[in-house]
């Protein structure tokens, strides 16, 4: 049965499509060595000013506006924050101080430039949630409201004064918001409403807390509170209408600027420039001293307003940090400007394929047991610096086509790419959009056999002669291929695949044997047509844990790749195995996986025999990376043998450990990771190798004053001898290329740094038949 989302979903699409308007920053590469994330910077949760910006404040970073000359910046985990998920932020003028709050308890300090971090919250014994959920600074004191309580932090040193469990019984309790009068602190919290006098008392004693009924209901939950101009403010949220409450020193009273309550979610309470700010779901309100609405938004450009937070900047300029227009700036009583940073809609990326200099992502997901998650994401495109959206908004052939997993770029023409839908088939794509979606009417795709109403399409493929191959999971013809000619056929697993089973990823050897992977215990399917014009002249091979057929460590084989040596890697829940001899798989011989010896510490064992691997890509020098479940990305040796890196969200970038997929951009090394918290890329040392010398050319040159990191050079033969001299004839450096990149650290033999001047690069290949020489400027 299919599932259907309705108007709220096609709205969301329609908003956050309109994009004409978002600010572009420089789609420039990232120098061989650096990291970059591609997460969404479309909604701003908070907004703070300091004397020289205004940031804004998403889940992964900061969105910073330079006021002097209205430039914007990114601040995110590679600039040195330490984590994701930011909840909260406030700005301390006495100590210059940015604070950033975490969901899960991390507090990140800013000052000077300098990133500090204070763990203390996450790693407590705290049970429970350890979000900081707001911060209110309170002289040399900030105050945050979090998950089990208050706690007390001194802006100062830098130290944790205190915790206040001020629930029943000096329980924990959540706490969302805080505010504070010339005599009182007020919390807003899921029990209601707590005040406590700010002098003369133990805030950590829990009797010291006495609860405020403000609406006169039961359970009432509280989750923001303000004071201005002498009253008390609360929101008493509700299901599904919330009620605004204003304490005049003797009752309180249901408080909204016309003749009816306002309907719907709050979503933030603030005092700003001397005026009360009130965001509504659709709308903002601004009340002035006498409590008189002064004015009413409800409309940026044609979208609703939904503002999460808002502040008025010290030039009495209107600042708003939108759930999906991200950080907006009034510049007219009825002018806005939208400040997006590039980035995917959604940090949602289960799999990944490069082609042409553009990124793709699969942003659907499936269960472990194929179930669907029902992504209606689409499909998104990273190509010279933007992102580009492909939804069933601008695209109608998309509609009910959801979760989309895995996506092919066709080697012999980047403008062809396919899109595997777990519930609708094949979608054909162009960069401009998709331009046919491939079901059970007009291809042999099925539906599940008996069961269901899905055409479940999960690994696809396109050979040498751009015929593109799919699996269909859950049919009597789990293989089908796409003729160039746009003919189809899908072909019987003669009973060697159940219809019970899933089938994934889909690799093509040398040979143009068809390697599928078979998850949740079924090994690996091994197909060869001998006739593309027949459905009925092929050889086909399931592999297993058992010897002579396959010989795997285990039949749950979650990923496959071919190396440049034609090797088959394949990535189980028990690590790798490699065939070395993948051409006999039909020739009646014994054919076994082998898994690879380590030494580490004096002791050998089993390449990753206890790691689950999602993923496996190939660079051009032939090393490999792996994405692991638990422990982020590997890139080893040709062989596997040893590890050049070991990235994790710890030491690294990297959003989170679980990594689903890895794809490399050829052209210029960027290696991609789709991880479950979305994308980030390294810009490896490798890059695929050209026959001959092709558009040689260094990166950076000039190498200007104060540049410190690699220069690679780029579009040489494959593993190039390279030297570099100086005008004279010195050698300063030499070093075997990557692929087709070789990369200067920028030093001599002798660890200096050159002198200002040219240098020369000569490569050469291992017989010495190609050769080239190009130029690097150094200025010092």
């Amino acid at each position: 049965m299919k599932k259907h989302k309705g108007l709220a979903l096609k709205l969301w699409l329609s908003i956050m499509c309109n994009l004409a308007l978002v600010v572009s920053l420089s789609g420039q590469e990232i120098p061989v060595g650096h990291w970059r994330h591609h997460l969404p910077n479309n909604t701003v949760i908070a907004v703070a000013e300091t004397p020289e910006k205004i940031i804004g404040a998403t889940s992964y970073g900061l969105v910073v506006y330079n006021k002097e000359d209205s430039s914007v910046e990114k601040i995110d985990k590679v600039q040195g924050l330490t984590d994701f998920g930011i909840t909260s932020m406030a700005y301390d003028e006495e100590h210059e101080l940015l604070l950033l709050g975490y969901g899960n308890g991390n507090l990140d300090l800013i000052q000077g430039g300098q990133f500090i971090n204070i763990p203390d919250i996450r790693r407590s014994a705290i049970m429970g949630s350890k979000s900081i959920n707001n911060i209110l600074i309170q002289g040399s004191r900030a105050y945050l409201a979090c998950g089990f309580g208050i706690v007390e932090f001194d802006l100062a040193t830098f130290l944790i004064r205190d915790t206040y469990f001020i629930g029943p019984l000096g329980s924990q309790i959540e706490v969302s918001d805080l505010t504070h009068s010339d005599t009182h602190f007020f919390a807003a919290t899921n029990a209601g409403l707590l005040s406590a006098a700010a002098q003369g008392v133990n805030l950590a004693d829990f009797q010291n807390w006495e609860k405020i009924p403000v609406s006169g209901q039961n359970n009432e939950e509280v989750n923001m509170v303000a004071w201005y101009k002498g009253s008390l403010f609360a929101n008493v949220s509700g299901s599904p209408d919330d009620e605004l409450y204003r304490y005049d020193g003797s009752q309180w009273q249901a408080f909204f600027p016309g003749s009816e309550p306002y309907s719907g979610a709050r979503r933030k309470l603030r005092v700003s420039g001397d005026k009360l700010l009130v965001s509504n779901d659709q709308h903002v309100d601004i009340f002035n001293a006498e409590l008189e609405l002064e004015e009413r938004i409800d409309n940026y450009y044609e979208g609703m307003v939904r503002a999460l937070d808002l502040l008025f900047d010290q030039e009495g300029t209107l600042w708003l940090g939108d759930i999906y227009d991200g950080l907006i700036q009034r510049v007219t009583p009825t002018g806005y400007y939208r400040i997006i940073l590039p980035g995917p809609p959604t940090p949602n990326a289960f799999g990944l394929a490069t082609g042409g200099g553009s990124l793709w992502v699969a942003p659907g997901s499936i269960t472990s047991s194929g179930g669907n998650t029902w992504n209606t994401n689409g499909v998104f495109m990273f190509s010279e610096g933007k992102w580009t959206w492909f939804n069933l908004i601008n695209f109608p052939v998309m509609d009910q086509v959801w979760d989309i997993i895995r996506i092919a770029v066709d080697p012999g023409n980047p403008q062809k790419i396919y899109a595997a839908s777990w519930t609708e088939g094949l979608l054909e794509f162009s960069p401009e959009g998709p331009t046919i979606l491939w079901d059970d009417s007009n291809s042999t795709l099925r539906r599940r056999d008996g069961v269901e109403d899905h055409v479940r399409v999960g690994g696809v493929a396109v050979d040498r002669g751009g015929n593109v191959w799919v699996t269909n999971s859950y049919t009597l013809r789990p293989i089908a291929v796409k003729k160039e000619n746009n003919e189809w056929l899908s072909f019987s697993s003669q009973g060697q695949i159940s219809t019970n089973q899933m089938i994934g990823r889909l690799v093509i050897d040398r040979s143009g044997q068809k390697w599928a992977a078979l998850p949740n215990g079924g090994g690996i399917y091994v197909f060869k047509e001998n006739n593309l014009n027949s459905d009925n002249d092929f050889q086909a091979r399931r592999l297993t844990t058992t010897a002579g057929s396959g010989g795997l460590p285990t039949n749950n084989v979650i990923s496959l790749a071919v190396d440049h040596d034609g090797y088959i890697w394949t990535g189980t829940d028990k690590g790798v195995a490699v065939f070395y001899a993948p051409q006999r798989v039909f020739s009646g011989e014994p054919i076994n996986a082998q898994q690879i010896i380590v030494q580490q510490d004096g002791f050998a064992g089993i390449l990753f025999e206890t790691e689950t691997i999602n993923t496996i890509a190939i660079d051009g020098s032939n090393k490999k990376w792996f994405g692991t479940t638990r422990s982020g990305a590997f890139l080893l040796s040709s062989d596997g043998r040893e590890t050049v890196f070991h990235f994790t969200a710890e030491n690294s970038p990297l959003p989170s450990n679980n990594v689903l997929d890895i794809s490399i951009n050829g052209q210029n090394g960027e290696v991609f990771f789709a991880t479950d918290k979305g994308i980030a890329s390294f810009r490896g040392l490798a890059i695929d190798a050209p026959a001959v010398h092709t558009d040689v050319y260094a990166y950076p040159n000039p190498v200007r004053p104060g540049y410190a990191g690699y220069i690679s050079i780029r579009g040489l033969v494959k593993n190039a001898v390279v030297k570099i001299t100086d005008i004279n004839g010195n050698l300063v450096y030499e070093t075997i290329a990557e692929g087709g990149q070789a990369v200067w650290n920028g030093q001599d033999l002798f660890g200096r740094r050159p002198s200002t001047g040219v240098y020369l690069v000569f490569s050469t290949n291992e017989d010495g038949s190609e050769t080239l020489v190009t130029k690097i400027l150094f200025v010092n």
